[in-house]
């Protein structure tokens, strides 16, 4: 299901996008362009939630106080205000969670593009029997034997099925090697060879090998990746962070929202530097996008909102609003 909603349509896609421009590295960046696009009204959506929940968070204070030694009036209290305002909780994550089957799915055609991008059933007979042939060609080539070495004795059948679900970038190059234009694929970008896994650099600067500036520059892409991060998490926590109020109730939720953001803030980073060093370069170029994406997007919307203050009217519950008059 997974594989005919999601992959198959998202390796359309930017097959289309690469018999167009025919380089592995911009197809991902405009691929990422458009599904940044699509998923824009629910960015709008979910900004404007984060705007209505920043605006509501003294009334959320206020009651907090109120309610301090009564959770289940505090939590009645508060649905009715999140209700007035037609504020969700869980608005913000709808296209992050819209995002990561994508991201999901995204991944498998980065790591089987031949099958994506290409169209090539590694089931059928005759693509059996030829990837035997080109693996067997890759064994007798004194310099390149090594990356065969370990599949070369398989079965035919076997042979392809494996390289199908594991080795699909790597059979790329070994096309590009032997000179087999049809199953070949572009993966130069700007000198960066997106084929290649960033971890490969850290073999090459242990051993002192600076041979391939090329591989050892992929660790840019991790880099960028980690600082594009950090960069769209701060912004999106200032906009939807707790600012401070003279009320002690409004400083301690800002207190308590600063400290989860310190923990995120170091969190994502660290877990997006794991993935895009670990998995093959086209993920972690396609996950710079998409934050330079995220970034400028929100850094629009901001500007648009911010001159759209007073359409952000907070409205208080009926209750609160008599309770308020009799205060007065």
């Amino acid at each position: 299901m997974f594989e005919f909603c999601i992959t198959r349509p998202l390796g359309f896609i930017i097959q289309f996008i690469y018999n167009i421009v025919q380089n592995y590295g911009w197809s991902i960046i405009i691929f990422t362009i458009l599904i940044k696009l699509l998923l824009l009204p629910l960015q709008i959506k979910s900004q404007k939630g984060m705007k209505k929940q920043q605006k509501i968070q003294p009334i959320v204070a206020e009651l907090q106080k109120k309610y301090a030694n009564d959770k289940e009036k505090l939590q009645n209290e508060m649905m009715k205000l999140y209700k007035e305002n037609n504020v969700s909780m869980t608005g913000g994550c709808l296209p992050l969670l819209i995002q990561f089957p994508i991201l999901i799915g995204l991944y498998r055609v980065i790591q089987r593009p031949l099958t994506y991008l290409l169209s090539i059933d590694f089931k059928a007979e005759e693509i059996i029997s030829r990837v035997a042939g080109i693996v067997q060609r890759m064994a007798a080539e004194p310099k390149v034997a090594h990356a065969v070495a370990n599949i070369k004795d398989l079965a035919p059948a076997e042979l392809a099925n494996t390289i199908s679900k594991n080795y699909q970038i790597q059979f790329s190059t070994w096309c590009r090697y032997l000179n087999i234009d049809e199953w070949t694929l572009n993966f130069n970008f700007f000198g960066l060879d997106l084929s290649k896994v960033p971890s490969a650099a850290f073999n090459m600067i242990f051993k002192g090998d600076f041979s391939n500036i090329g591989t050892i520059c992929l660790l840019i892409i991790p880099v960028v990746a980690v600082l594009t991060t950090w960069i769209s998490m701060r912004q999106s926590q200032k906009m939807s962070g707790a600012k401070k109020d003279d009320n002690k109730a409004a400083d301690d939720s800002a207190a308590a929202m600063n400290s989860m953001n310190k923990s995120m803030n170091l969190l994502m980073p660290v877990m997006t530097g794991f993935f895009t060093i670990t998995l093959p370069s086209g993920l972690g170029l396609y996950w710079i996008a998409s934050n330079i994406m995220q970034v400028v997007t929100q850094f629009i919307l901001n500007a648009y909102f911010d001159k759209k203050e007073d359409d952000f009217v907070v409205k208080v519950p009926e209750k609160n609003r008599k309770n308020s008059k009799k205060r007065k």
